[in-house]
């Protein structure tokens, strides 16, 4: 069995080097070590929704994982082999659920079918702990824009892939479920390459707004109305903008929240979205000019991506069979982080990252362009 070690300090030093480093360890069959876990934080080492992703992981691969506790600096991981089933991890914190989602999808992606049954491929996993929190994509970011374009990106058959939040959690007790079911890819398949260098034309935008617990849905509503009236300078004449605020069910929500989701589309498919949760001391209507200054920024670079699916395509990009392409804004230290671990990890895949002429359909000045490459390693699915 091969044998990598990581420097968990490195570049942006957190948890994505964790769970890019161990899906990358299961599904390869590599033995990793990770060490300076979270070095520069205020609390160092592993925090409960980190030491939980990697137990996940070693259970999906049938491993054996080594310093597997709260405040630990350094892990090993040994994977066996990944298999399709059903599963559940439960942070027992708020600490995110959706940063779970994640790490465990490439690794169901290549999973094998159950019981040696090969046809058996499907896989389900429940997450419980928080869905809205600070530092980490919401549920509905993965839920509207993760996995519907890694579904068309990736040519999955429909319904292949599905994320739904069955119920959300909050700061400070958690308490959120999402689950998440994915069919693996058929033996020796491998992932298809994908090219998000062509953005069209901007056809619409949905605002969703929504609270829960002891928060009125009137807050759920401004958010809405004041995001719906800033966007049309944004986009075409004509784009459709559709507004929804909802006030969370009781037995859908564990606790107090709100948040604001702003999702633009174009007409190659391109999703593009901005995320905003509630915090005290936040105002509906700052939190929604936030929102819309984010979804802002890219819509004039002219980028085929926002600032948070940039990291998240990476280990796709790797594990793809051929070269993928993706326009966006400057990569992000998520993104320099997440590929500096791929490289370590899977030494075949090939990064490139250069600049290219400012925007196109963008306007004047709205900043320059990269291009992201990666010739990927086409792993094969195992039988």
């Amino acid at each position: 069995m091969r044998s990598v070690t990581i420097d968990g300090s490195i570049l942006e030093g957190g948890g994505q080097i964790l769970r890019n480093a161990a899906a990358l360890a299961a599904i390869t069959g590599t033995h990793v070590t990770v060490e300076n876990i979270r070095a520069g934080r205020t609390k160092p080492g592993l925090r409960p929704q980190h030491l939980t992703g990697l137990q996940l992981v070693a259970r999906l691969s049938c491993g054996q994982l080594d310093g597997g506790a709260v405040g630990s600096r350094t892990i090993s991981l040994a994977p066996s082999s990944l298999c399709a089933g059903e599963y559940e991890a439960d942070t027992g914190t708020a600490g995110s659920c959706t940063l779970m989602v994640q790490q465990s999808l490439p690794c169901l992606m290549f999973a094998r079918g159950r019981r040696g049954d090969s046809s058996a491929l499907a896989s389900a996993v429940t997450l419980h702990g928080g869905t809205d929190a600070d530092f980490a994509p919401p549920v509905d970011y993965l839920t509207a824009v993760l996995a519907p374009t890694l579904s068309r990106v990736l040519r999955l058959r429909n319904g292949a892939l599905r994320v739904e939040c069955v119920t959300r959690g909050f700061v400070p007790r958690g308490g959120g479920v999402v689950k998440v079911s994915v069919e693996a890819l058929p033996p020796g398949a491998s992932l298809p390459p994908f090219d998000l260098t062509d953005r069209g034309e901007l056809v619409s935008a949905t605002v969703s707004a929504f609270t829960a617990g002891r928060i009125g849905v009137s807050t759920a509503q401004a958010m809405a109305a004041v995001a719906a009236r800033l966007l049309p300078p944004l986009l075409p004449r004509g784009a459709r903008i559709e507004t929804v605020a909802t006030q969370e069910p009781r037995e859908r929500a564990n606790g107090d929240g709100c948040g604001l989701s702003v999702v633009v589309a174009t007409s190659t498919g391109c999703l593009l979205g901005a995320c905003v949760p509630g915090k005290r001391g936040l105002s509906p209507e700052a939190a929604a000019v936030s929102a819309v200054q984010e979804i802002s920024d890219v819509l004039a670079s002219g980028a085929c991506v926002d600032q948070w699916m940039q990291d998240q395509l990476v280990i796709w990009m790797a594990l793809a069979c051929g070269e993928s392409r993706m326009l966006c804004c400057e990569p992000t230290l998520h993104t320099r982080t997440a590929i500096a671990v791929v490289e370590q990890m899977l030494p075949v895949a090939k990064f490139s990252v250069t600049t290219v002429g400012g925007g196109g359909a963008a306007a004047a000045g709205a900043g320059q362009l990269y291009m992201i490459r990666c010739q990927g390693a086409g792993l094969a699915a195992s039988s």
